[in-house]
């Protein structure tokens, strides 16, 4: 009886551990820990490691304690305010401290990364295999506590989590407290093999509230030393890139969230469309020093240039200054300078101008005498008109014998001009995608990127509407210049020469109002050149 009964639990045991784990393969892993315990946890310090390889005990333990409870953890630092959840362990808040939503003086800082419906948070993992592994459920656990850091302070937080097929994902921070970049460093460990894994970036697009404050680039990257500009119709179409990246990611007007890849690897770079969101995902193509592993160093910022050039990735062609790059960029630094001292980018605006003004004072000088000249002429080239009229070649030849014994180039008004034209170009784009003019004030202007009628607004039948100052007074200056200006045209060019000042207050009621400020300061110069030189004519 005694045997039958002995045998009888021995068999009642080892149908309940078969049962215990049947239902563990098929209904997962038991349910988690008390939030309180959970917490205590996570929150207890270990001994930092100087590489994060999962270990074999890690693996088990992870497996043997159950999956953590879901938790955030803050990190402040002097530039920005972040907030992680251990659910995917990604990035589920990021607002930078320094900038504004708004313009307004109490309006809160500005949210690079935000919760959108159907739209994954960014930072996750992806694991290649038979089956595809992306961690955006599962819990880690969390080795580190919330951050608060200034200066040249630098913290750590680690996540480790467990796959499935029993792998192990290990995500690791390290933050400063005076710097925006942050470095990253992914650990996937498959079963009992190496997985490359991807790293995903996630946007809505249009940062939610900021569509005319910040508007969607697009997907940004650095691919073999060429920069990539793909705009949100081409990420629908699917992108797909390979090669060394020195960075990639989604850029706004003035600000970026991008990825540098550390060490010298090929990558495979591709963004997509997926319901609600942009997604680009990173991956190594051959295993680098460390198989499994990737470092990274992640930029959410602003596109200040010294800022991201601080960084030696080349992250500062992010900025498009266009073709003329090479004038738009010493400009800038000349406007950074004499900020120093005025700490106001109005004055810096007045000053830069000038300060060409007088550069390209002896080009304008000699394309006014030269128009002066013409117009002079201009009885002489109406009766050769009228001698020649009939015969076109005679006519011309005429009047280049003309402006021989004249000693007048006919193309001397026009060269002048073609020469300053880089040098416009460049101060515009200098002027336009700068983030240093973003919310900056100038008297009665509360804000040099945007229309200067913005400062100004009243209501009128449910618009809101503006008084565009500066831009009428630039419009006003611009007609008097045109006015001033010699022509040696007919009546009616001269007529279509003083519409361009219409046209253009037109235009300008759209631009910035650094832009409105500039070409007001040097139609008033060139007014008051114009007219030195036909004081000196007479």
């Amino acid at each position: 009886m005694e045997k039958r009964a002995l045998l009888a639990v021995v068999i009642s045991i080892l149908i309940l551990i078969l049962y215990q784990e049947w239902v563990a393969r098929r209904y997962g892993t038991p349910p988690p820990p008390p939030p309180e315990k959970a917490s205590e946890k996570a929150a207890a310090p270990s001994p930092p490691s100087p590489r994060p390889r999962p270990k074999a005990e890690e693996i088990k333990a992870l497996g043997a304690g159950g999956q953590p409870a879901a938790r955030e953890i803050r990190v402040e630092t002097d530039r920005y305010v972040a907030v992680f959840t251990n659910q995917g362990a990604r990035l589920k808040s990021f607002t930078l401290k320094n900038y504004r939503a708004s313009v307004a003086e109490k309006s809160p800082p500005f949210e690079m990364v935000s919760a959108a419906p159907g739209v994954p948070y960014p930072l996750g993992v992806e694991l290649s295999g038979p089956k595809p592994f992306t961690d955006q459920d599962l819990i880690y656990a969390v080795e580190g506590k919330d951050l608060k850091l200034t200066g040249n302070a630098r913290g750590t937080l680690v996540f480790r989590g467990q796959t499935p097929t029993g792998g192990v994902v290990v995500k690791r921070f390290i933050f400063t407290g005076a710097a925006y970049p942050i470095e990253v460093e992914l650990t996937a460990q498959n079963s009992d093999r190496a997985s490359p894994p991807a790293v995903v970036v996630t946007s809505t697009g249009n940062l939610h509230g900021t569509a005319d404050d910040a508007k969607f680039e697009g997907l940004l990257a650095l691919v073999n030393n060429k920069i990539r500009r793909e705009s949100v119709d081409e990420i629908k179409k699917a992108i797909e890139l390979r090669g060394p990246v020195s960075w990639a990611g989604f850029g706004y007007t003035y600000f970026l969230f991008s990825l540098l890849p550390q060490g010298e690897r090929e990558y495979q770079l591709t963004a997509r469309e997926a319901g609600p969101a942009l997604i680009m995902q990173m991956r190594g193509l051959a295993a680098g020093d460390e198989p499994g592993t990737d470092r990274f160093t992640l930029f959410i910022g602003p596109k200040d240039l010294q800022i991201l050039k601080s960084l030696d990735k080349g992250l500062e062609r992010s900025i498009d200054f266009g073709y003329f790059a090479f004038v738009a960029i010493p400009l800038l630094y000349v406007m950074h300078f004499s900020h120093r001292f005025t700490g106001s980018y109005g004055i810096d605006i007045i000053l830069l101008t000038i300060l060409i003004k007088i550069l390209l004072a002896p080009l304008t000088h000699k394309s006014f005498v030269s128009m002066k000249q013409m117009q002079k002429l201009q009885p002489q080239m109406e009766r050769l008109k009228e001698r020649f009229k009939d015969d076109r070649e005679k006519l011309n030849k005429e009047t280049m014998e003309l402006y021989r014994r004249n000693k007048v180039n006919p193309l001397g008004g026009c060269l002048p001009m073609l020469v300053q034209f880089p040098v416009f170009i460049g101060l515009y784009n200098a002027l336009l995608t700068p983030i240093e003019l973003r919310h900056a004030s100038f008297l009665w202007i509360k804000d040099l990127s945007r229309p200067d009628w913005e400062s100004l607004p009243f209501t009128l039948g449910g618009w809101t509407l503006g008084i565009p100052v500066l831009t009428l007074l630039m419009g006003a200056s611009m007609f008097l210049q045109q006015w001033m200006t010699p022509s040696a045209g007919d009546p009616n060019q001269r007529r279509m020469m003083l519409m361009m000042p219409v046209i253009f207050t037109v235009m300008f009621v759209t631009f910035p109002a650094g832009l409105t400020i500039y070409w007001l300061v040097n139609n008033i110069l060139t007014i008051g050149q114009q007219y030195l030189i036909n004081r000196m004519d007479r």
